[in-house]
C-alpha cells in the first residue's frame, strides 16, 4: 500500500483545515497528544477507543498515513477530538518525505519565477506555506540534519533543481528563500558554507546552470530580518566573492555598491524597509562603495530619481507612495553618512551641486526639497566641525 503523498490538495487549506500545521500549533497540538495518551494508559483504548467508535488510536493513524489529505483526513481528524487529531497529524508527516517534496514542486511550479525578482516577491506568500509545511515536517523528524551531507550538498546545489525532499536541507539557497533560519544556521555554523560565495542555485534562478545572486542578496528580497541578521553576524562576512559564472574575483566595492542600489533601485525597491534599514546602517556596509564607472550609491540613487521626476506620468505612471520610498531611501543614505560632496562622475560635479540643479528642474517636488535640505544640513555640519 503506497503512503499518501499530499496529492494536489496539499496547499489547500480549505480542503485540509486541521492537518496544515504551522510551527506554534505542531509543538502545543503533540505536548497535548502526549498528555492525553499518558492520562489513557497508553496508545489505545480507553478515550482513545471510545473517540472512534471503538477503535484505537493507533490503528485510525495507521490508516490515516495512506490518505490523501483532502475533506476524508480532515474529517476524521474532526472525528477523534483535537488531541488525537494531533497524533494523526504526527504520525502522518513522520518520514513523510513526499509531504516535503510536494510542498517544494509548488513553488517549481511558480509561473515565471525564474524571469525575475518581480515574480519572487510577488509569490512570498507560496514560499511562507512551504515554511510552514517543512518547518511541522521538521518537528516531527527532528533528525533531518543527518540528511545533510558533502555528497547531497554537491548534488542540489545547482540548476536544475532537483525537487526532492532533501534539497531544503542541503541547499541554502533554498532554504533562504522558503525561510528556514534553523537550516541555513546549520549549514553556516555545521557545514561551512561560505556565506560570500556564489556557487548554489535557488528556484529564482533555477533556469541558468550557475547561480550569480550572493546569499545576502537572496535574504533581502526575501525579506526575513532574521536571516539578514544572521548573515551580516557571520565571522568573515564580505562583498568578495568568486562569479561562478564568469570564475572571476568580483571586486568588493562593486559588487557591494550593486547591492545597496538593488535595495532601493529595483521597482523601487521590493525590499521591505525593515531589511533595508538593517541592511543599510550595519557597520559591514559601506556606503560609500564605487561602482565602475565610480559613482557611490547615493550618486546612483539621486540619478534614478532624477530619471523618474523627469518622466511623463501618463508614460510612466508611478505612485506617490513609490517616490516617498526611493526619496526616503535615499534620505537614510544620507542618515549613515553618505557624503553629500562626493563626485558626481558624469557631470562632474558634487552630488549636492546635482541634487541642487535637479530641485532647480523640479521646483514642485517635496522629495528633492527636503533631500538638498538634508544635503545642506550636513554641510554646515560638517563645516563647523
Amino acid at each position: 500500500m503506497k503512503r499518501a503523498d499530499g496529492g494536489n490538495d496539499l496547499g489547500r487549506q480549505s480542503q485540509r483545515p486541521r492537518l496544515e500545521v504551522d510551527a506554534a500549533s505542531s509543538t502545543d497540538d503533540t505536548r497535548s497528544c502526549t498528555s492525553t495518551q499518558h492520562s489513557n494508559g497508553g496508545g489505545g483504548g480507553g478515550d482513545d477507543a471510545d473517540a472512534a467508535g471503538g477503535v484505537g488510536i493507533d490503528l485510525i493513524c495507521n490508516i490515516a498515513s495512506f490518505m490523501n489529505p483532502g475533506d476524508d483526513l480532515a474529517g476524521l481528524c474532526v472525528a477523534v477530538g483535537s488531541a488525537d487529531a494531533a497524533r494523526i497529524r504526527t504520525e502522518y508527516l513522520r518520514d513523510n518525505e513526499q509531504y516535503v517534496a510536494a510542498s517544494l514542486a509548488k513553488l517549481k511550479g511558480i509561473p515565471d519565477l525564474t524571469t525575475g525578482w518581480d515574480s519572487f516577491c510577488d509569490n512570498l506568500h507560496v514560499f511562507d506555506k512551504c515554511r510552514d509545511n517543512v518547518t511541522a515536517w521538521m518537528q516531527v523528524n527532528t533528525g533531518w540534519r543527518a540528511r545533510c551531507t558533502d555528497e547531497h550538498m554537491e548534488r542540489y546545489r545547482g540548476a536544475p533543481l532537483r525537487v526532492e525532499a532533501n534539497l531544503v536541507f542541503n541547499n541554502p539557497a533554498v532554504a533562504i528563500e522558503i525561510g528556514l533560519l534553523e537550516v541555513l544556521r546549520f549549514h553556516v555554523e555545521e557545514k561551512g558554507v561560505d556565506v560570500n560565495r556564489r556557487f548554489w542555485n535557488g528556484f529564482n534562478s533555477d533556469n541558468v546552470h550557475l547561480s550569480n545572486d550572493l546569499l545576502i542578496k537572496l535574504a533581502l528580497f526575501r525579506g526575513d530580518i532574521d536571516i539578514l541578521d544572521f548573515l551580516l553576524s557571520v565571522d568573515g562576512f564580505g562583498f568578495t566573492s568568486m562569479n561562478e559564472v564568469t570564475m572571476s574575483e568580483v571586486e568588493n566595492d562593486e559588487q557591494e555598491h550593486d547591492l545597496i542600489v538593488n535595495c532601493f533601485a529595483y521597482r523601487l525597491s521590493r525590499v521591505n524597509e525593515r531589511c533595508f534599514e538593517a541592511f543599510i546602517r550595519h557597520p559591514k556596509v559601506n556606503v560609500e562603495a564605487l561602482d565602475y564607472f565610480g559613482c557611490t550609491p547615493l550618486c546612483a540613487g539621486l540619478h534614478l530619481l532624477d530619471r523618474w521626476t523627469s518622466r511623463d506620468g501618463a508614460r510612466f505612471p508611478l505612485t506617490s507612495a513609490g517616490f516617498d520610498r526611493l526619496a526616503g531611501r535615499i534620505l537614510v543614505l544620507l542618515e549613515v553618512g553618505a557624503n553629500p560632496h562626493a563626485l558626481d562622475p558624469m557631470n562632474r560635479i558634487s552630488l549636492i551641486d546635482y541634487a541642487r540643479s535637479a530641485l532647480g528642474r523640479h521646483t514642485e517636488s517635496r522629495h528633492w526639497r527636503a533631500i538638498v535640505q538634508k544635503m545642506e544640513e550636513m554641510s554646515i555640519s560638517s563645516a563647523g566641525e
